[in-house]
């Protein structure tokens, strides 16, 4: 007799436990590039990339002019003004790769930066309408853990209404890609 009530009371408690569970899915990748702000970041990285880029096309031109300074020179037989001419060019080259090395990581802490705030914003309306709508878990399928899900409980558009971002067919929900598009960060939990 005590064994059969503890099996109706754990099968009870089972029951009350999967009842409060109610999950839904959403793609973090297709709301964040949906969002204003996205398109804003963006046109803000195009600007500084064309702005280094530029810098940099002038500093290519000085090495190509200094190059033809150099050309037909004999190595056997230089001056010491042409030998500085030479250490000039060297030194050029090098600062023109240390240039390009530190414009990508400027570019890089600029976009990282400047999708922080994107990131959160997207993340906590995320958060409002799951619990608007009662739900204790939301899986992001963007992050491509999800194979099987239900495309009732997707609240990607619920999402974007309430940001008050369109739904164009554009937005249409795609198949989960498994990672986030160039230039965002996924924001799926990382593996350690």
């Amino acid at each position: 007799m005590k064994k059969t009530i503890l099996i109706l009371l754990a099968a009870f408690i089972s029951m009350t436990a999967s009842a409060q569970m109610k999950t839904a899915t959403v793609n973090s990748n297709e709301l964040v590039m949906s969002m204003p702000e996205t398109k804003s970041l963006q046109a803000k990285i195009q600007e500084k990339s064309a702005e280094l880029s530029k810098q940099l096309e002038t500093m290519y031109k000085q090495y190509e002019t200094k190059m033809a300074e150099l050309k037909g020179i004999n190595p056997q037989k230089m001056t010491a003004i042409e030998e500085a001419k030479v250490a000039e060019l060297q030194d050029l080259q090098k600062r023109i790769e240390k240039f390009e090395q530190s414009a990508q990581k400027e570019v890089q802490q600029m976009e990282q930066t400047l999708s922080v705030p994107i990131l959160e914003k997207a993340k906590k309306m995320i958060e409002q309408v799951a619990s608007e709508r009662g739900y204790t878990h939301v899986f992001d399928v963007s992050a491509g853990g999800m194979i099987v899900f239900p495309k009732g409980d997707d609240i990607t558009d619920a999402t974007k209404t309430k940001m008050g971002i369109s739904l164009t067919p554009a937005n249409a929900t795609p198949a989960p890609t498994g990672s986030a598009p160039a230039g965002m960060p996924s924001m799926a939990p990382k593996k350690k």
